[in-house]
């Protein structure tokens, strides 16, 4: 019983954090960001289209081939193995993105659970709605599925589940994304925001996960990483 007490009151700590974090982010936005119309507020190269429930990120290649554990991180972070980068702007603040939105954070110990069951998707869809997300590429030319960039290695289905994983608070009330500069995670991340739903294996034991494929794009070119409800 005193264990079951002892994660309730560390929940209530989680979810107080994040409340938090949330008003500090509401409250540091600078006012001429925010178009007068209220449908659309921009913070560094996020854009929130409350109107359409859209989520815009201005951001470029990280690498052309590789390996990918991650689909975005900061320009500091771990770029050697993701897809994107975003430059000016903390995960934080894509986290703060959501829950305006409306998106539910997952418990990350539930989405790794649920993952491994064989009706996942299905498990997900119907219990876990308010956590899902689509997530699809724009240039000013077209929009991209994401499949034009992650090749799976292990030739097998692939169904792009993304999920709010929401990151976490370390002990020292530092907002882990903020500090791992992780935003978007392929190989499953407790400090990503946001984390793939899949099961493919580790890539870097043997031919599995995915890997980036973009020979015909440039690593200077602007792209548009957009979400949206699942």
């Amino acid at each position: 019983m005193k264990l079951y007490y002892l994660k309730k009151i560390i929940l209530l700590l989680n979810i107080f954090c994040l409340f938090i974090i949330f008003i500090t982010i509401l409250f540091t936005i600078d006012l001429p960001c925010i178009g007068a119309s209220q449908k659309d507020i921009t913070i560094g190269n996020i854009s929130i289209k409350k109107d359409t429930k859209e989520i815009r990120i201005q951001s470029k290649l990280a690498i052309r081939l590789g390996i990918l554990e991650y689909f975005l991180v900061g320009d500091h972070g771990k770029t050697y193995e993701s897809v994107f980068k975003v430059s000016d702007n903390k995960p934080s603040e894509l986290n703060f993105a959501l829950l305006l939105l409306g998106f539910a954070p997952l418990d990350y110990q539930t989405f790794l659970r649920i993952k491994q069951q064989k009706n996942y998707i299905n498990e997900f869809v119907t219990h876990h709605r308010k956590s899902l997300l689509s997530i699809s590429i724009a240039t000013k030319k077209q929009t991209y599925d994401i499949s034009a960039f992650l090749k799976n290695r292990e030739n097998t289905k692939t169904e792009f589940l993304w999920v709010f994983t929401g990151s976490y608070f370390t002990i020292n009330n530092q907002f882990a994304g903020d500090y791992e500069l992780n935003f978007i995670g392929i190989w499953p991340d407790r400090s990503a925001v946001v984390n793939l739903c899949s099961n493919l294996k580790n890539p870097y034991q043997g031919k599995y996960g995915f890997e980036l494929t973009s020979k015909n794009f440039d690593l200077k070119q602007d792209f548009e990483i957009i979400i949206r409800r699942y």
